[in-house]
């Protein structure tokens, strides 16, 4: 076709992919087995109480899958077309969704697992629209049962709080308490005397670490720093760390 001085091949130019119902079949397999890989992985961590859940595993498996699918097959017409620059993108955009999971608190850094979850959760999508179904359920699978094993008694970490009450005559020993707990590489410390009415102070220590605490030492150093402190109780506190 010659239109204003311009030859114009309309064979070459394909708008719309020809329906192939074999093919069309196999992507929506594909999208559903990725789905429901997602939906395996998201469900462990919504029992867990975690940032992400069902929903968002299951999208980023879909997408992941469709981004993987229209890489392969969307651009067959096209020469020299990179076929993995479209799913190379889905890497980087998991990247800012897994960032946006991760905090730091105390010196605890919380979300890894589940950003890391997500991650996993994409490649998986990746490989399911690559066309390796078996592979990317196998990996679902061993994913959830790591996540699963990983809160066994025998492997699950432990968090520790301890509260220690005292009462003291002055508040001098606040700040050699404090250095002493710092050398015990404690991951939160806390040190802190509030005045009572009959001149004399309460002081609070909180300790927070993943390892065992040993409270005897420390209550033997407040003794041996003060002669005259008094303490009042102490309580101990554990709870199951991902």
């Amino acid at each position: 076709m010659i239109k204003g001085g311009i030859t114009v091949d309309l064979h070459a130019i394909n708008i719309l992919q020809p329906f192939n119902g074999w093919m069309e079949l196999r992507h929506f397999l594909a999208i559903f087995i990725s789905c429901a890989c997602g939906l395996a992985i998201g469900y462990e961590r919504t029992s867990r109480n975690k940032q992400a859940g069902v929903k968002t595993h299951m999208i980023v498996a879909l997408t992941s899958c469709l981004m993987m699918i229209i890489s392969k097959e969307a651009f067959l017409d096209t020469p020299h077309f990179d076929t993995a620059r479209v799913a190379a993108q889905v890497v980087s955009g998991i990247s800012f969704i897994g960032g946006g999971i991760i905090f730091m608190r105390d010196k605890r850094v919380s979300g890894l697992t589940t950003a890391s979850g997500i991650w996993a959760t994409a490649g998986i999508g990746l490989a399911i629209g690559g066309g390796f179904w078996f592979f990317g359920a196998v990996c679902s699978a061993v994913i959830v049962i790591v996540q699963k094993l990983a809160y066994e008694p025998l492997l699950q970490r432990k968090s520790r709080q301890v509260n220690i009450y005292c009462e003291i005559p002055n508040p001098t020993i606040v700040q050699s308490i404090y250095n002493y707990c710092h050398f015990g590489d404690y991951q939160s410390i806390q040190v802190e005397a509030r005045e009572l009415d009959d001149e004399k102070y309460e002081l609070v220590i909180r300790i927070q670490n993943d390892e065992e605490i040993v409270i005897e030492n420390l209550k033997n150093y407040i003794r041996e720093t003060e002669n005259q402190v008094v303490i009042k109780r102490v309580k101990l506190r554990t709870e199951d760390v991902n």
